[in-house]
């Protein structure tokens, strides 16, 4: 079953809660993007996190207790793994990661996040179409696995990837830059 799940890359803990809000009641499952700074506010919503930090291992524990549902790393120390269990541990795969040096950690993660974007960290960039052949590579060696695929994804490319192998589409500006979040998020909904 294909998921649509809403990005928010916060600033600050107001912003945080101000576009968490927006899914509320309607998104089962939000994703959030985290960088070095600290972000966060109590929030009602139900939350996977993306640690794009340089060592997740410090402060993953935090992210568990805060009730994170999921959480995806870009290495998987023992420090991280001992978490597996209480939340699902995501592999985070950058575009230029070589498909040859994630194949021994497939069954080590619960799924893969592949960016579909060269550089993380800002949303609003153009998806890479070299995403496409790494999604059906994988999904021909390990059809089993769970890609969630983040970066650049907009109406125009939501099926291509879905039909490619794709999982989980993780999206954030084509949402929160849309004149009408809720009708934009509905949209992406009615692809799958």
């Amino acid at each position: 079953m294909n998921e649509v799940i809403p990005a928010i890359l916060p600033r600050n803990s107001e912003e945080l809660r101000k576009k968490a809000e927006i899914f509320l009641d309607i998104a089962p499952l939000i994703h959030l993007d985290m960088l070095e700074k600290d972000v966060w506010d109590d929030i009602e919503n139900e939350f996977e996190v993306h640690l794009m930090v340089a060592n997740p291992e410090i402060i993953i524990g935090r992210w568990v207790n805060r009730g994170a549902k999921r959480i995806v790393v870009h290495e998987l120390s023992k420090e991280v793994l001992m978490h597996q269990g209480l939340v699902e541990i995501g592999l985070g795969v950058l575009l230029d990661t070589p498909l040859k040096n994630i194949f021994p950690l497939i069954s080590t993660a619960d799924y893969l996040h592949f960016m579909s974007i060269a550089n993380i960290g800002a949303q609003g960039q153009l998806l890479d179409k070299r995403i496409f052949d790494k999604i059906k590579q994988v999904k021909e060696v390990y059809p089993e696995t769970i890609i969630a695929v983040d970066g650049g994804i907009n109406l125009d490319n939501a099926t291509k990837l879905m039909e490619a192998g794709a999982d989980r589409l993780i999206i954030g500006s084509a949402i929160l830059e849309a004149e009408d979040s809720e009708e934009m998020y509905e949209n992406f909904l009615d692809l799958i």
